[in-house]
C-alpha cells in the first residue's frame, strides 16, 4: 500500500499576512493620493477665486479712477457746484421770504376801510414799507388808527413771522374833496 502523503503549507498564514499588508499599503497609497488630489483641487479653487477677486478689484479701481477723472473735470469746469454752494443755496431756499404769500395774507387781514397805496422795499433799512390810506374815524386819533393797523399786522403770525419788528413811520391827515383821510406809512423790518 502506498503511503499517503499530505502537503502542508506552513507559509499559508504568512501569505495571508502578506496579502493583508499589501492591501493595507494599497489603501494607504490610495488615501494619500486622494488627499493630495483634494489638496490640489482645493488649491486650484483658491487660485481661481483669488484671480476672480483680483479681476473685480481691478475693475473697481478702474471705475474709481474714471469717477475721480470726472470729478476733476467737473471741478475744473464753470458748471461745478461745490457742496458749500449747494448748502448755501438750500439755506437761501429755506430762509426765502415768499412775498406773494405775505401780500395775500396782508389783503386778508387789513380792515375794509384801509387801502394800500404803495408797497416797496427799503434797502437801507432792510424793511418792507407799506403805505396806505384809511377813513378818519371820529372816535380814534390818527395815531391810534395806525397803531391798530400795526397791531393787526403783528397779531397775524403768517405775516409777522419773518419780520423782527413792525413799526410806525409816519401819518398825515389830508382832505380829499369833502372827505378827510389818514395817510400812513408802516415799516416791517426784516430779520437778518
Amino acid at each position: 500500500m502506498r503511503a499517503q502523503s499530505y502537503k502542508i503549507n506552513l507559509n499559508k498564514a504568512s501569505n495571508r499576512l502578506d496579502q493583508f499588508e499589501s492591501t493595507r499599503k494599497r489603501r494607504k497609497y490610495v488615501s494619500i493620493s486622494l488627499f493630495f488630489l483634494l489638496v490640489l483641487v482645493g488649491s486650484g479653487f483658491v487660485v481661481y477665486k483669488t484671480s476672480q477677486v483680483e479681476k473685480g478689484i481691478k475693475a473697481q479701481k478702474a471705475e474709481l479712477q474714471g469717477i475721480q477723472t470726472k470729478i476733476e473735470q467737473l471741478e475744473a469746469s464753470t458748471e461745478y457746484l461745490s457742496p458749500e454752494d449747494i448748502f448755501s443755496l438750500a439755506n437761501v431756499a429755506r430762509g426765502r421770504l415768499t412775498w406773494s404769500q405775505k401780500l395775500a395774507v396782508l389783503s386778508d387781514i387789513l380792515p375794509k376801510d384801509v387801502a394800500i397805496t404803495e408797497l416797496s422795499y427799503d434797502n437801507n433799512m432792510k424793511a418792507f414799507m407799506i403805505k396806505g390810506i384809511s377813513k378818519v374815524k371820529l372816535e380814534m386819533k390818527d395815531l391810534d388808527l395806525v397803531v391798530s393797523i400795526i397791531d393787526i399786522l403783528k397779531a397775524e403770525p403768517e405775516f409777522s413771522r419773518d419780520f423782527s419788528d413792525i413799526k410806525f413811520q409816519s401819518s398825515q391827515r389830508i382832505k380829499h374833496g369833502t372827505q378827510e383821510i389818514v395817510r400812513f406809512e408802516i415799516a416791517c423790518l426784516l430779520k437778518v
